[in-house]
């Protein structure tokens, strides 16, 4: 490999939040979606340059970030955009609020998988907007949706879908036949679509190919907002930038007027760090892919032998969603960081307290060390 993602970063001088998160020093942090490998000198570099102008001022959208983004989504997923289609936005957190305040009026609902990542529910109660939870079903560890229970539980306020594909916590890549199932459902309410697909560029499963929901026929394209960006791929988490993918010019202009006034400006390193990722890190994206899957190997083979717990993805990320139901446990989450002193994410934060959320986005040594603890305190459990 050109790149090593095997060197120990410190981070807490960085006033990292994964790594302040407890107080208990000697817990190792797994568990916001934060990778500990150092961002590819072909971002930084071009970072540098930028920060070596030396002035930083308001700064419009680069045409070059529009256009290279959207090869990178044709070439990573076959789905033909447009460059005006493309709305850029300081995160993805705030394509979800925009996309409540745009979709919904007062007294309607979106309707929300669950688990999920908890700012799907936060952001229909910013915007002061309902929701109703579709519970996802375990299929022998992998979270799918049932289109009977969908059904069952939509009302007429339902006037929003929100999508998480690849899906976080689960990691589920959702087939086309399940995306048709929600397609055929939303076209026959009129419902739209927020899909987050931020986590699309890390595909670890043989075989799968992420599919974004606007890409399978007409109805999806004009009746959804696609939210993508180089966060996760990159290791830019924390960095103010991704994409709303809007092919509806009516719903892509109110998209757009309901950020006005709240919606900050994308900073100008933000734009620099995004193109750069896009059009000169596909080698060290390639090999970041090598070292999760190894790292999901070494994860799959040693916590499924572990009684009372049990992993099968994910298909996609790096964020395990570790099935403690067997365990006996009333809170998992305690019990891996007090003590194996393992800092996962506590399951009930994304609407389910028997499971926690592991991050192996890290060293192989690291996640190493947290498998001997999780070992260890399982074995000596009374």
């Amino acid at each position: 490999m050109k790149y090593s993602f095997d060197e120990i970063i410190p981070r807490k001088d960085t006033y990292s939040t994964k790594w302040l998160k407890f107080s208990d020093e000697d817990v190792l942090p797994m568990w916001i979606a934060d990778m500990d490998f150092s961002c590819p000198s072909d971002i930084t570099d071009e970072m540098t340059k930028r920060i070596n102008q030396g002035i930083f001022g308001y700064t419009d959208t680069p045409p070059l970030l529009t256009e290279t983004f959207v090869s990178k989504v044709y070439e990573n997923t076959g789905w033909r955009i447009k460059n005006d289609w493309v709305v850029w936005i300081p995160g993805g957190v705030v394509g979800l609020n925009v996309a409540c305040k745009t979709v919904l009026a007062p007294g309607q609902i979106a309707m929300v998988p669950s688990p999920i990542y908890a700012p799907f529910t936060e952001a229909p109660e910013n915007m002061e907007r309902g929701f109703v939870k579709n519970f996802l079903l375990d299929s022998d560890g992998r979270l799918e949706f049932s289109s009977e229970t969908i059904k069952t539980i939509l009302t007429e306020d339902t006037k929003l879908f929100f999508l998480c594909n690849p899906h976080n916590p689960g990691g589920t890549v959702f087939k086309k036949e399940e995306i048709e199932e929600i397609s055929n459902i939303c076209q026959e309410r009129g419902i739209i679509v927020c899909s987050d697909e931020i986590h699309s560029d890390l595909i670890l499963e043989e075989g799968l190919d992420h599919i974004p929901f606007a890409s399978l026929n007409n109805y999806n394209q004009e009746n959804s907002i696609t939210i993508m960006g180089p966060c996760k791929t990159f290791n830019l988490a924390g960095f103010p930038i991704a994409a709303a993918i809007i092919p509806n010019k009516e719903l892509r202009e109110d998209f757009v007027r309901n950020t006005k006034g709240i919606v900050a400006h994308i900073d100008n390193i933000a734009f620099v760090a995004a193109e750069a990722a896009y059009s000169k890190a596909g080698l060290w994206h390639a090999e970041l892919i090598q070292y999760l899957k190894s790292n999901r190997k070494l994860l799959l083979e040693r916590i499924n032998n572990i009684e009372g717990i049990s992993l099968r993805g994910p298909e996609a990320g790096f964020l395990a969603w570790i099935d403690c139901r067997e365990s006996g446990m009333k809170t998992p989450a305690k019990f891996f960081i007090e003590e194996a002193k393992v800092g996962v994410h506590d399951g009930a934060w994304f609407g389910d307290e028997n499971y926690v959320r592991l991050n192996f986005g890290c060293p192989k040594s690291i996640l190493d060390e947290a498998l001997n603890r999780i070992e260890k305190a399982f074995s000596q459990r009374n």
